[in-house]
């Protein structure tokens, strides 16, 4: 075996990245595998990044030759070795410490596993309350588990089970599918903040105000050296004749200095770092739930034996080709095949489609989405990692992660923050005139720094809620700015699905006269169609101004469905024709009595073309389709997608040039394509926006449809033109306590500490209106369709 190999008495370090680094995780698994066949093996260390595998063995002075020996052989021959189901699951390319526990091979280090009790550490739980909290509750929940405690100081799980119902290796994998789940949706902290210096600085100048006077220069003198880049930039803003936030606090130093208000300058700068803290960590706690609401993860599931019988597995020990039986109302663990069953699944946050989606034999199902109602067979095709919701996860934890540092939000902030520069210094002058340094001092402490910084990141993560809701994630924390800004619309005319049409209602053929009564009752039972048919109502229906409202379904089969809607029962009838041209009519009966036939045809427009229409409604100057095909197609889909411009027999070189040609006029361009083929387009663009593949991937875009369809589009415009507006509503709400910080200066009221106190809650309301909106993002005040 090729690689660097070094040993101590204990331990066995091999280096080989054609074994162990990234891209290798079956090789790497396959290593494990035989690596625990030895009964000294107490745990194996793997780091892909480093390309290296760490041994840790428990072996007699004497045997350790012997031992090397034996673990070169097993390394070395054809056999497995242990069953693949001896070893936990985890993420391919990630860092892992496998520990053996008697026959047990776990993530956790197990420090008993008998009479009931089951006793787990893991070092990513050691003094994390919350995700320990998370662990337990999941735990607790087990039938089979009595009772379960965690202590955060250790990061120990101990779990008591009934050992008669759970085999503790089974009761182990749920509890690392739990760990796993967790740790994937664990977003990485922006680098902690330093109080370091605001801490001594607060606490020298309470001992100066309170105790001994001598300590205030020290404080003061600790405040100047630990502001030196905020002299230095307010330096350089003032040779540039521009008044910003550096220059804000250097005027605020200085006069705390003068005024021997330090302690009120240390309290003030202590509460900038302060909710720049809380911002970090509510956006790691908000962006968790907008992964559990959007790609829940179950932690077991019910696997089928070839003969049929029914155990309960942890999901994240799951394979492929393994058989799962999921019934409502339950998350479907793997990306794979329907085997038998029928059942309706809600797979708007994978698919970005609304409504329910009717699932029979032979369609493919997602990890992650529910099913709503029915039951299914399904043969696993992906599992873990590997499955179309963890890729997406892993987007949206990039761009959570990275939120922070993205230079178009930084320079946003910057300038909301700087507006407020000049008016405040102003208004300080005049307090100046007509006081004296404390008005100037009560007049400088207010907060309009901190709303910026933290109302930002925020916004943004609820218009990534907003907008995974119309069916597209956002991979940019800047992607809404942007596309604001943008006049221009490029579509990829080689994109699928450009000209497929739309289903629409043709006719109510009924004898009754009250035919909005009869399309309402029909959309309500449509809903449980699980096809496009529920759609072409409801959309007719929100075409005549009425309501739909989710009735009670009754019974559901191949070519029916009946629901309870208010006092009577509504039933529909008829199958779905997969034609391009015309569908097969649904029958619909209340109370038992044929009332209307609906009947439905396919619009001669294409879908998309309604999309632009509405873009250019919006205020999209023009709309632009290159394409690889011959000029006359090309100009032939443009014609029939209602857009402006066309170019064709364009290959991705050609393409790139004239989105570079774009830019250099300074045209900002909305390019809609397909980056997982075409990477390099993304970067000539103003707003990128891709297409998902089958294993959660869209390439580098900004902004990626969950479909094919180009719908997302005008709700995500929608958005950006009320994102800036939704910014400064929120930074506004801080107005009203510092304006009372410069009424309280020129009443003489209040000094330097004062006055911050009363500025910390305009911040406080900032914060409150963020968790407000969160909060409403969260909540559907719609009907399912409408």
């Amino acid at each position: 075996m090729a690689g660097r190999i070094a040993f101590g008495s204990s331990w066995l370090r091999i280096e080989d990245t054609a074994v162990f680094g990234p891209g290798r995780a079956k090789i790497a698994r396959r290593f494990a595998r035989r690596v625990f066949t030895l009964p000294e093996v107490e745990s194996l260390e793997l780091e892909p990044s480093r390309g290296c595998a760490l041994i840790r063995h428990r072996t007699a002075k004497t045997g350790v030759d012997a031992f090397r020996r034996r673990l070169a052989a097993a390394v070395d021959v054809e056999e497995e070795g242990r069953a693949d189901r001896d070893l936990p699951q985890w993420p391919a390319d990630s860092p892992v410490t496998l520990h053996r526990h008697d026959d047990l091979i776990s993530l956790f280090r197990i420090g008993s596993a008998a009479n009931g009790w089951l006793e787990l550490r893991h070092p990513s739980l050691r003094g994390n309350a919350v995700r320990l909290r998370t662990i337990e509750a999941a735990l607790g929940a087990l039938d089979a588990v009595r009772r379960v405690s965690g202590h955060a100081a250790s990061g120990t799980i101990r779990i008591r089970y009934h050992a008669g119902s759970l085999e503790p290796a089974a009761l182990l994998r749920v509890a690392e599918g739990l760990l796993i789940a967790e740790t994937a949706s664990c977003i990485p902290e922006p680098a902690a903040v330093d109080f370091r210096v605001a801490n001594a600085s607060v606490g020298l100048g309470a001992v100066g105000e309170l105790m001994l006077p001598l300590a205030t220069p020290l404080a003061a003198g600790l405040l100047v050296a630990g502001n030196l880049r905020v002299l230095q930039d307010a330096g350089k803003q003032i040779s540039h004749g521009k008044l910003g936030v550096a220059v804000f606090h250097t005027a605020l130093l200085a006069c705390s200095i003068a005024t021997g208000q330090v302690l009120a300058y240390a309290l003030t700068e202590w509460s900038l770092r302060y909710w720049q803290q809380n911002w970090r960590k509510h956006l790691t706690r908000e962006t968790r739930a907008l992964l559990e609401d959007n790609l829940p993860v179950p932690a077991q599931t019910v696997l089928l034996s070839p003969e049929g019988i029914e155990s309960r597995v942890a999901s994240s020990d799951l394979r492929a080709g393994d058989r799962v039986k999921v019934s409502a109302p339950r998350i479907i663990p793997v990306d794979g095949v329907v085997l038998a069953g029928q059942a309706l699944v809600q797979e708007s946050s994978l698919r970005g489609h609304p409504g329910l989606v009717r699932k029979t034999a032979g369609d493919e199902v997602l990890a992650g989405t529910v099913v709503a109602n029915g039951s299914l067979d399904i043969q696993a095709v992906r599992t873990g990692p590997e499955t179309r919701a963890a890729g997406l996860t892993r987007q949206v934890l990039d761009t959570a992660s990275l939120m922070h540092a993205d230079r178009t939000m930084r320079r946003r902030a910057e300038e909301l923050a700087d507006r407020t520069v000049f008016p405040t210094l102003a208004t300080a002058g005049v307090g100046w005139a007509v006081g004296d340094l404390i008005t100037v001092g009560a007049i400088l402490h207010q907060d309009w720094v901190s709303g910026p910084d933290m109302v930002l990141p925020m916004e943004t993560l609820r218009a990534m809620r907003l907008a995974w809701r119309a069916g597209a994630l956002l991979k940019s924390a800047s992607a809404l700015a942007r596309m604001k800004d943008s006049d221009f619309v490029v579509i990829d005319g080689d994109l699928p699905g450009l000209l497929d049409p739309q289903l629409e209602l043709a006719e109510v053929a009924s004898q009754a006269p009250y035919t909005d009564t009869i399309l309402r009752h029909a959309a309500g039972a449509g809903l449980f169609l699980g096809d496009e048919r529920a759609e072409a109502l409801a959309r007719s229906c929100a075409q005549r101004g009425l309501v739909v409202r989710e009735p009670e379904l009754l019974s559901l089969d191949a070519n029916a469905v009946e629901v309870r809607s208010g006092r009577h029962t509504v039933s529909l009838t008829g199958a779905l024709s997969h034609s391009e041209a015309v569908t097969a009519p649904l029958r619909m009966r209340i109370d038992g009595t044929d009332v209307a036939e609906l009947r439905f045809t396919y619009s001669h427009r294409p879908r998309a073309s309604q999309t632009l229409a509405s873009l250019r409604a919006l205020g999209m100057r023009q709309i632009f389709v290159v394409s690889s095909r011959p000029e006359a197609e090309t100009a032939e889909l443009m014609r029939r997608l209602g857009a402006d411009l066309s170019g064709g027999g364009l290959n991705a070189e050609q393409k790139i040039r004239f989105l570079r040609g774009l830019k250099n006029r300074g045209v900002r361009a909305t390019l809609v394509g397909d980056f997982d083929k075409e990477s390099e387009m993304a970067g000539e663009a103003h707003v990128a926006v891709g297409l998902v593949n089958p294993l959660g991937d869209s390439g580098p875009c900004d902004i990626a449809l969950l479909s094919e369809s180009l719908d997302p589009l005008v709700a995500l415009m929608e958005l950006a033109r009320s994102h800036d507006a939704n910014v400064v509503s929120a930074c506004r709400m801080a107005a009203i306590p510092n304006l009372l910080c410069i009424a309280g200066a020129f009443a003489g009221i209040l000094n330097g500490i004062t006055s911050g106190i009363i500025a910390n809650l305009g911040v406080v309301n900032v914060d409150r209106r963020l968790r407000r909106n969160l909060q409403m993002a969260k909540v559907r005040r719609v009907p399912l369709l409408r």
